[in-house]
């Protein structure tokens, strides 16, 4: 029997050979057995309680680790967009003041922030003006009555997804009421 099997046993209360006397030992040796098994148990379970406080420990810095590395991603990010935002607020500031605001300026910003967005994993959905097929996962009608699945439609705002969730559906009518 093995020393785990027999040490299960007596921990279990089915103490056999190895918790009881051995012909020609005595009593003291019998003690001191028994003795020595428990030391080893209490060493056994300190260490399990120890391993367990480090996966713990473990566990939580990979937690952090990762909390860190997504707020790293997002300051990453808001870099990158803090410029066409910081212009286009001053093309607000400006447009409020009454001064005229070039369109080609605004595109400009737009597709900045568009492409910083795109790397970062937010998906723009549809062109405006596209006709697709209807599919309620990922278009709202603007208004009227219901569409059914598969009819065609017109994209009027895109729809924006993000890791594969939709985030904001597109915006659509029914193809029947544009004007072509």
């Amino acid at each position: 029997m093995s020393y785990f099997s027999r040490l299960l046993n007596a921990l279990a209360g089915r103490a056999r050979p190895a918790a009881a006397p051995v012909a020609g030992e005595g009593q003291a040796q019998s003690h001191a057995r028994m003795a020595a098994l428990e030391m080893e148990l209490l060493e056994r379970d300190e260490r399990i309680t120890s391993m367990r406080k480090e996966y713990a420990n473990l566990e939580a810095a990979g937690k952090r680790a990762a909390a860190g590395a997504g707020s790293d991603q997002l300051e990453q990010l808001f870099k990158k967009l803090a410029a066409p935002l910081s212009n286009l607020a001053a093309l607000a500031a400006m447009a409020g003041d009454g001064r005229e605001v070039a369109a080609a300026d605004l595109f400009s910003l737009l597709r900045t922030m568009e492409k910083h967005l795109k790397a970062a994993g937010l998906e723009a959905v549809g062109e405006v003006g596209a006709a697709v097929p209807f599919d309620v996962a990922l278009h709202q009608r603007m208004s009227g009555g219901t569409v059914r699945a598969g009819a065609s439609v017109v994209v009027r705002t895109p729809a924006y997804r993000f890791g594969g969730k939709v985030l904001l559906k597109a915006m659509v009518t029914a193809k029947e009421t544009t004007d072509e």
